[in-house]
């Protein structure tokens, strides 16, 4: 049986959209296993070896994101390492090493990791969609700002000098007479000694920096953190709302204008803003800087590369007083791009996503979602 020429398109197109494949994020991670055997070696025994070489791969790979997440897979590994086919898409054995005399076995391989799969279910924990989407979540509200360096001035070293000098003396005199007839001769000698010790000494005093911050608003912050937060199951609230809900507690120009001079809130400053935020009736706040440094050439591709340095905190502001839930920075993440601007776009982009990811990640192991 034949198809008519449109139904034969819609079939081959059909076939088409049914075999597309689904990309996903994929690394490769080296992995080590080693298992004891008895009379000889079996083939259970090998197979086994490169189970725990490639549940290994994946905690190498966990460990090199942040200690949030070594935690949750340190706690959870059994599962991860009974479902090990669905997170290591391939292994190939780069070395295998017997040890007759000891009795083990040792296998090291390459593991082709889908770390797409494996953040999901990391971050996701052992609660399914709906039962997270049945819990009560937490409002969450966050104000990180972008800052680049607009002055930066230098002091010069103050020099003190001090030399101290101890004097010493000594004198000795000799007198003689002598008595003739008609004359009377005298005849006398000085000997004279003197020391002179120096001691000097001092000390140069080096005065910080002082720096003058340009406080910018970046769409990228809001647009990366309010997806983590948000896909975390967080309810987030704009920092906007919440001020015109504090009782005038919550000044977000007057915060701005503070980081414009300093890395930190004067106290002040920050009891106000915290109350500000529990006044409008939210639990959680995160609060920093993300510091974009000046650009320069990246070694490996040529493209303009630019640092962030992100600094922050998670407060618990239900209670009277403000808790400290999580601490992060100062860490540094950088952005490539073809010119300046790309490359700071990408790095606040990439720096913002990270970051709330491991403040997400801190607050769940504190059983906070």
């Amino acid at each position: 049986m034949s198809l008519r020429p449109a139904h034969a398109f819609l079939f081959v197109l059909a076939l088409i959209v049914g075999v597309q494949p689904c990309f996903a994020q994929t690394v490769s991670q080296k992995g080590m296993g080693m298992v004891t055997y008895g009379w000889r070696l079996s083939a259970v025994q090998r197979q086994e070896a490169m189970k725990k070489a490639e549940v290994n791969a994946l905690e190498r790979y966990i460990a090199n994101t942040d200690s949030a997440r070594s935690q949750m897979f340190e706690s959870r590994q059994a599962e991860f390492a009974s479902h090990i086919g669905d997170y290591v898409l391939d292994a190939t054995v780069l070395s295998e090493q017997r040890d007759k005399g000891a009795k083990t076995y040792t296998v090291v391989v390459r593991a082709t990791i889908n770390t797409t799969r494996l953040l999901n279910d990391l971050g996701a924990g052992a609660a399914s969609a709906n039962k997270i989407a049945s819990q009560s979540h937490e409002m969450l509200t966050f104000l990180f700002v972008a800052r680049s360096q607009s002055s930066v001035q230098k002091f010069d070293s103050r020099v003190y000098k001090r030399a101290d000098v101890d004097v010493s003396a000594s004198r000795h005199t000799d007198e003689g007479e002598a008595i003739r007839r008609h004359d009377v001769q005298t005849s006398g000698g000085i000997k004279e000694h003197a020391s002179v010790r120096t001691v000097s000494g001092g000390s140069t005093l080096n005065k910080a920096d002082k720096v003058q911050w340009t406080v910018a608003q970046a769409g990228e912050i809001n647009t990366a953190m309010t997806g983590t937060f948000a896909n975390a199951g967080y309810d987030v609230i704009d920092a906007g709302q919440v001020e015109g809900a504090s009782n005038g507690l919550l000044d977000i120009a007057k915060i701005r204008a503070a980081y414009s001079t300093g890395n930190d809130l004067p106290s002040k400053l920050m009891y106000q803003t915290t109350q500000g935020v529990h006044a409008a009736g939210i639990k959680l706040l995160a609060i920093g800087t993300l510091d974009v440094g000046l650009p320069d050439k990246d070694p490996v591709s040529g493209n303009t590369r630019v640092f962030v340095t992100v600094t922050g905190k998670v407060y618990d502001v239900s209670g009277r007083f403000a808790r400290t839930l999580v601490s992060i920075g100062p860490v540094q993440y950088a952005g490539l791009g073809p010119n300046s601007t790309v490359a700071k776009t990408n790095a606040l982009t990439i720096a913002s996503r990270k970051a709330s990811q491991h403040m997400v990640d801190e607050l769940a192991n504190r059983g906070i979602h």
